[in-house]
């Protein structure tokens, strides 16, 4: 069954796009080396030949796994790798979370 493509993708040919992620973690450590948060990066990078798209999304994480910030920042190139658009997103968490 064949997949049905967004409009945006009309024109582009599918077997052309490559798709990477890469993903780190990192410690956030006190200065008596107590764990503190995780930090987790994660970069998706979609290209084809009409440009690129990159999405970085870095989660900050406290010691009982709870979401304390992520921040969400996707940037789309055209084939020049001139910057086409870029958005940013901040979310912390407003409540407390619960067990």
């Amino acid at each position: 069954m064949p997949i049905d493509t967004p409009p945006e993708f009309d024109g582009v040919d599918l077997d052309e796009v490559e798709i990477e992620e890469d993903i780190t973690v990192d410690e956030v450590r006190e200065n008596d080396g107590s764990l503190v948060a995780t930090v987790i990066d994660d970069l998706v990078v979609t290209s084809a030949p009409e440009g690129s798209l990159v999405d970085e999304t870095i989660d900050v994480v406290d010691l009982d796994g709870h979401l304390v910030l992520e921040d969400e920042t996707v940037t789309l190139y055209d084939a020049d790798a001139n910057v086409i658009s870029r958005e940013e997103t901040i979310a912390i968490p407003l409540e407390e979370p619960t067990a």
